[in-house]
């Protein structure tokens, strides 16, 4: 299947999700919160990713969303949380917003792989190569989409397995050191080890926040000078002269 087909195809599965329709048609709630519709629509994006783009581009993607949705749905259900405790929020408590975060789980884990495939599908390499070997030069506009394909191009390819191998060599580290120090932990309260496991998980997020941004915009000043030392586009009138 070519790119191309490969596009057409998310598009068209993207389509219910983007439009809603026919999503808030049918299907009654499973859960307050979400529907029957959701959760067929979930399990269908689901099937239908690894076969269009392979298992492994479909790990990567879960990782990615996984990366995503995990700080947005429990930070927005801890903050939540906290605004209730001090009496500020819903006087219901959790059982007033907790629907809202489980149907957004559930909608970041749909759009998000969806949006993910369609971008990956798209041949960007390519068309960077493409505007670096155009032999009447490079415009203004072309430069900034260089620009913009060089970083794109660096995160996804550079910058997010990058984060997801230091991600999977700490929890390798993490589940050693458990395995050694089982009969130190098993001495300690559990309301003890959840704290400390919340405040190692915000931890981790805000590190990998800050080493996300700084690897991504590392190399754009030296991108900067290079795509700027690009010889500027030529009118098809020089070219007839020469």
């Amino acid at each position: 299947m070519t790119w191309k087909a490969k596009l057409w195809f998310l598009f068209f599965l993207a389509l219910p999700s983007f439009s809603g329709y026919p999503m808030n048609q049918f299907g009654d709630a499973i859960i307050p919160g979400v529907s029957a519709s959701l959760v067929y629509y979930f399990l269908i994006v689901h099937l239908m990713i690894p076969s269009i783009m392979g298992a492994k581009l479909y790990a990567l993607i879960l990782s990615v969303t996984a990366l995503i949705s995990i700080p947005i749905i429990f930070g927005g259900a801890g903050i939540s949380y906290f605004i209730f405790l001090v009496g500020l929020g819903y006087a219901s408590g959790p059982s007033a917003y907790s629907a809202h975060y489980v149907s957004l789980g559930i909608n970041m884990l749909t759009v998000i792989p969806l949006s993910l495939s369609i971008v990956a599908v798209l041949p960007l390499q390519t068309l960077e190569y493409k505007l670096l070997q155009k032999r009447r030069g490079v415009s203004g506009l072309e430069k900034i989409g260089l620009m913009f394909l060089r970083v794109f191009n660096h995160i996804v390819y550079f910058v997010i397995p990058n984060i997801l191998e230091v991600l999977s060599e700490e929890r390798q580290l993490r589940r050693h050191k458990s395995i050694q120090t089982l009969d130190d932990k098993l001495t300690k309260t559990y309301s003890r080890i959840q704290k400390l496991k919340l405040r190692h998980f915000f931890q981790t997020m805000i590190q990998l926040g800050v080493e996300g941004i700084c690897a991504s915009i590392q190399y754009i000043p030296l991108w900067a000078v290079e795509i700027a030392q690009l010889p500027k586009k030529r009118s098809k009138k020089h070219w007839l002269k020469k």
